[in-house]
């Protein structure tokens, strides 16, 4: 069911195929499909997201933007256990985010001059949540709560419509927790062009974070290409690096790797342990649970079949060593001392850390937040926090003696640089006298 295979043994080509991942090429998606959808909505504002809203989901929305009674109702239909548990992941997710604040700061040199840096909250934003194969109320969580807490002034929700043309009632109840009104009932590449041009009733974002289908990932890059928006980062295949050695509990191993394999077909799960017993034992508990038809059990197999892998290493410092170039969305440690291991893991998205952190509890509750870089993306970017709702902004007052100090270096690197005559002219005039 699960190849095993040792690390060391993994071809060049094997290893190229891991590190490697991101996703198939959307340019042909994007010129053919998305491109025309994103200009069709510039153009046509509301009737364009409705009719292609109607084409690609099947279902008829009367406005582009859900009333205060859609969300009222959304909320009262929501039950009460899971208003209290949504109400106290904000909770957690806020006193976690609240923590990322940075403060201005300026200093002065012995000359005078004045430098430092402002941070100014990004003025309007826009979250994506997906809504396709299931209601994620945690996502609106997610989003939204960084995007307060750093100061942004108009937040807009994006999410396809499911029955009646209307989002799933968890998200609006999470909306209504949170106090958003703005929510575009329109998904893909027409939801994402709504919030990044504005239309008649949707105010325009400067910025659209959150997880989407290719459809929306391709008009995330496109828009952000033509300098309409901002982007968090490109989303892609949901993914698990489980670290385990003996000590593991090869049950709780198993649905670790089977959580992440629900969310979809595409989803990697990948184990690497120092124990071929352990690694057969959890074979054991992955086949019962497939076997025994519970849950999303089609999604499971699909990506358990096609995905899923175990790797054999000699040390827990090989294996470290393997997921640093790996890069997971999601790294989960659980061996002894896991904690002794911290400092030496350099690149993933979130860290769990123990057999009592499994990933599920960062993505609905511990406040750490879901929304991750993927496919290898965790080399060179973070997950999302406050500071992707943030513009930093340097300034400077340079006093006369300063700038007379820094005149001659200046006019040097100006010269070379080909621009002596009106950047180094610039500072030069100033004491022509």
């Amino acid at each position: 069911m699960i190849p095993v295979k040792k690390l060391s043994d993994l071809s060049k080509a094997e290893k190229s195929g891991l590190f490697f991942r991101f996703g198939d090429d959307f340019s042909k998606i994007m010129t053919d499909i998305v491109i025309p959808i994103v200009n069709d909505v510039k153009n046509h504002g509301n009737s364009a997201v409705i009719n292609y809203t109607e084409k690609f989901d099947k279902f008829k929305i009367d406005s582009v933007l859900a009333d205060k009674t859609e969300i009222e109702k959304g909320y009262s239909n929501t039950s009460k256990e899971v208003i209290i548990a949504l109400e106290k992941a904000a909770d957690n997710i806020r006193e976690f985010h609240s923590k990322q604040i940075k403060n201005d700061f300026s200093y002065s040199r012995p000359d005078g001059s004045l430098l430092g840096v402002k941070y100014h909250a990004i003025d309007s934003a826009a979250v994506y949540v997906p809504g396709g194969k299931a209601a994620y109320p945690s996502s609106v969580l997610m989003g939204i709560i960084p995007a307060q807490i750093a100061g942004v002034s108009d937040i807009t929700l994006i999410s396809p419509p499911r029955n009646e043309g209307k989002i799933a009632d968890p998200v609006y109840a999470a909306c209504k927790i949170l106090g958003i009104t703005n929510i575009i009932k329109a998904g893909g590449a027409q939801g994402i062009a709504a919030a990044a041009f504005g239309t008649e009733t949707v105010p325009k974002s400067e910025i659209i974070v959150g997880p989407g289908n290719v459809f929306v990932t391709a008009a995330k890059s496109y828009l952000f290409s033509l300098g309409v928006i901002q982007i968090d980062s490109l989303a892609g295949v949901s993914e698990v690096l489980v670290i385990a050695d003996d000590s593991a509990n090869p049950k709780w191993t198993a649905w670790d790797l089977l959580a992440q394999a629900e969310h979809e077909e595409n989803a990697k799960s990948i184990l690497i342990t120092t124990s071929e017993k352990f690694a057969n034992e959890v074979i054991s508990f992955i086949k019962e649970d497939i076997d025994s038809g519970r849950g999303r059990n089609r999604i499971k197999l699909e990506s358990i079949k096609n995905h899923a892998l175990i790797l054999l290493s000699d040390s827990i410092e090989e294996a470290i060593n393997f997921s640093n170039r790996y890069a997971p969305e999601h790294l989960q440690i659980m061996v002894n001392n896991p904690n002794s291991y911290l400092e030496k893991i350099k690149n993933a998205g979130s860290v769990f850390l123990g057999s009592y952190s499994p990933v599920p509890i960062g993505d609905y509750f511990s406040g750490t937040n879901h929304i991750l870089p993927v496919g290898g993306a965790a080399r060179f970017s973070s997950g999302l926090s406050v500071d992707s709702f943030m513009r930093r902004m340097t300034f400077q007052n340079i006093s006369e003696e300063g700038l007379r100090k820094s005149k001659d270096f200046v006019l040097s690197i100006s010269e070379v640089e080909g621009f002596d005559d009106k950047h180094g002219g610039a500072v030069n005039i100033r004491f022509e006298n």
